[in-house]
């Protein structure tokens, strides 16, 4: 706006000036802009109890997958513990899934080896070797290579380009070196059988097959193994790996002691999410709700509600009430320890079946895992809800800098006016002076 200009005549306007259109413009502002910038704020006040709200839902996501049947982690109810005894095996499991309570014994009665050849002693390793052949035969497999092209050391990196073979000149005395060839992997079906012609380095000599391949005996739990490897992966998941001869055992027990933790988590996380859904959306007697359009948030945790009052197992003869869990008059989730602990100890197949469920018949974990997973997912409620706050927002937000632009050209263009004005009304003024002038100068 124009500043200084304004004030009709020389002696200038007590009511057409700067002031008066600064007044004009503050009123209408209020009138036009005041209530955007209400509901700009009142919006990013929902996006942020949305973001909250949606925070405590992923940790409550990160929760149940304790509980979810198809859970890339140990499922909580499959969790086992083990000790072990003896120093021949180590044991392990990527999966502990299928792993029984029990103990298993392993006895080792030969391990595994690799067939280990090595030459008669090289005194210069870049020397040339000579004419004539070495053919190597690693089970089915037979490589044949002429000497006369090759010095020691390529031909030692000639032999290391094939995956059956592992080949090495090594220093074994003072200026002294000796080519090893090992079979790559152990066991009988890996053995070698190297042949030479034209050429001695020795290792057809029975000194220089220094070690025989051989397969991994060994018993466990009665029954033989016959391996080329030193390591057992059975089916149960549990891997045991050969280290000596002798025998060792591990005792598996059930891990039952984060259960009653986790489940007593997932109540108090839930029930956090209650507080934040009334505070959010009901309000309380000196605050109004700050997310007044709540419905999709109400479908979430109906969802939610029905999820976990559900009835489960293939017969539906499971619910949460049977064990020590209820909800109070204000929904919030309570949890007798108790209860639940005896349940764990008595009824530890009957709550895996609530918690965990099965492919046909999915449990409580797995279920609300799919369905809290599912609301951020591209069309999820939450992920379309968010998205159609941002919109609002940036509506909005467009609105109020598209009224800014009209108010400030609306009265940019009036104080150009009475600009004009002035200019108009000083010039009558000086015409009327010089005239009043001339008048008074007849009388």
């Amino acid at each position: 706006m124009a500043d200084g200009i304004l004030g009709l005549g020389t002696s200038g306007s007590v009511d057409l000036n700067d002031e008066l259109l600064t007044k004009l413009k503050t009123a209408e502002s209020t009138a036009k802009l005041d209530p955007i910038t209400t509901n700009i704020e009142k919006t990013e006040a929902v996006i942020v109890a949305v973001n909250e709200i949606e925070a405590v839902m992923l940790e409550l996501l990160d929760l149940v997958e304790s509980f979810d049947l198809f859970t890339t982690d140990t499922n909580a109810f499959n969790a086992v513990y083990a000790t072990t005894s003896g120093s021949s095996v180590s044991f392990d499991a990527t999966d502990t899934t299928n792993l029984k309570e029990g103990t298993i014994s392993a006895t080792i009665t030969q391990l595994a080896q690799k067939d280990v050849y090595q030459s008669n002693l090289i005194s210069n390793v870049d020397a040339k070797i000579g004419s004539g052949e070495l053919t190597i035969t690693v089970g089915s497999e037979t490589y044949t290579f002429s000497t006369s092209k090759y010095t020691y050391t390529q031909l030692a990196a000639e032999l290391n380009t094939y995956s059956k073979l592992d080949v090495a000149l090594e220093q074994v005395s003072d200026g002294s070196y000796r080519m090893i060839i090992k079979s790559s992997e152990s066991g009988l079906a890996n053995s070698l059988s190297i042949s030479q012609t034209g050429v001695d380095l020795g290792f057809e000599e029975e000194e220089n097959h220094v070690l025989s391949a051989q397969n991994m005996l060994a018993t466990v739990d009665g029954i033989a193994y016959n391996l080329s490897s030193n390591k057992i992966t059975m089916k149960s998941g549990l891997v045991i790996s050969a280290l000596e001869t002798g025998t060792s055992t591990i005792s598996l027990q059930r891990d039952t002691s984060s259960i009653l933790t986790s489940i007593q988590n997932i109540a108090n996380k839930y029930n956090e999410l209650v507080d934040l859904m009334n505070t959010y959306t009901l309000g309380d007697s000196e605050t109004t709700a700050v997310i007044s359009d709540s419905s999709i948030l109400k479908t979430i945790m109906n969802t939610v509600k029905d999820i976990l009052f559900d009835s489960y197992g293939l017969e539906n003869e499971e619910n949460i009430f049977k064990y020590g869990i209820s909800f109070d008059s204000s929904g919030y989730m309570q949890i007798d320890s108790s209860a639940l602990s005896t349940a764990i100890s008595e009824n530890f197949e009957d709550l895996k079946e609530l918690f965990v469920g099965y492919a046909e018949k999915e449990g409580i974990g797995t279920r609300l895992k799919s369905y809290l997973d599912s609301l951020d997912s591209l069309d999820g409620l939450l992920t379309t809800y968010k998205e159609k706050l941002d919109n609002d927002l940036e509506t909005l937000n467009d609105d109020h800098e598209s009224e800014s632009e009209k108010l400030d050209e609306k009265y940019e263009q009036m104080a150009q006016q009475f600009a004009d004005y002035t200019v108009i009304i000083t010039s009558m003024e000086n015409s009327f002076a010089s005239l009043k002038a001339i008048i008074d100068s007849e009388e």
